[in-house]
């Protein structure tokens, strides 16, 4: 296979069950390399809940809104609060999906609150869960109308999904970013598995890769640290993941700078071969 050459989807139904994991690495591998050579970015999130922030974001790349707002008014009273404890960091926050809700599903009304939210100071919606937003027109729908607003969604998610149901996600992914052209990561691991067949370790590996080789045209495949951990986060770099989100905003330097929160996943990344390299909310390397 060479290096831009995407997989047919019964080749990445093949390798999604494949007993061969290195044969697997070396796919997903070449094509992180193809995507942005050795290089592997993470993020330092501050991650708030409105009428609870701390007393300083610190040298954060992003301060994310936790949560969903019960309505449209709360979640500009939200964006007004986030966005002067922000300062001068990227601040994102909610799902399109919360959006949506908040405005009943009405298209226009999307464009109007996303652009009201702009207005007080967020910079983009934190992500776009593909497994609740609809089949991929109605998914291309939606993230349309917030970027119309002025908003952008730079991050597609999976709240929770069967191990069976990854690759249609996945390819969901791809055809969003075709239609849009606006992610610049996608986090193909769910946040959540099904209670009645979660997925292994193995699964996730080879979701990673799959990930990696459909999805060209998105930049980064990310892992999220604070969710699945440096041991698998550190795998996944080797299957095809750049990309780690939701590094702890906080350092704790009594422990040591190896026990740091920089200093560990840095570690991580140049364990895996990769050349660490720390990002803002907006996918730009921090000087």
């Amino acid at each position: 296979m060479r290096a831009g050459t995407p997989l047919s989807r019964s080749r990445l139904e093949a390798l999604l069950v494949s007993p061969d994991l290195v044969g697997v690495g070396l796919l997903g591998e070449m094509a992180r390399q193809a995507a942005t050579g050795d290089r592997v970015t993470y993020c330092r999130v501050c991650e708030v809940t409105a009428g609870a922030l701390p007393a300083d974001p610190g040298d954060v790349g992003e301060v994310r809104l936790a949560g969903a707002p019960a309505s449209a008014d709360e979640a500009r009273a939200w964006v007004r609060e986030g966005a002067r404890f922000a300062g001068r960091r990227v601040l994102t926050g909610f799902s399109v999906t919360d959006l949506t809700t908040m405005v009943g599903g009405d298209r226009a009304a999307l464009t109007d609150l996303a652009r009201a939210l702009h207005e007080g100071g967020l910079d983009a919606v934190a992500e776009a869960q593909l497994d609740v937003l609809g089949d991929d027109d109605r998914a291309t729908v939606l993230v349309r109308a917030v970027i119309e607003g002025g908003l952008t969604v730079r991050r597609a998610t999976i709240a929770s999904a069967p191990i069976e149901r990854r690759l249609d996600l996945i390819e969901r992914a791809a055809h969003l970013q075709r239609a849009t052209g606006v992610l610049k990561a996608f986090a193909p691991l769910p946040r959540r598995d099904p209670a009645a067949s979660p997925a292994t370790g193995y699964d996730d590996v080879r979701t990673i890769a799959a990930a990696r080789l459909m999805c060209r045209a998105i930049p980064y495949i990310q892992v999220d640290w604070a969710l699945y951990g440096p041991k698998l986060a550190q795998v996944a770099i080797a299957y095809g993941a750049n990309d780690l989100d939701a590094v702890s905003a906080v350092d704790q330097p009594e422990l040591g700078p190896r026990r740091s929160a920089r200093g560990e996943v840095e570690r991580q990344i140049r364990t895996a071969f990769a050349k660490p390299a720390e990002r803002n909310g907006r996918y730009e390397v921090r000087a």
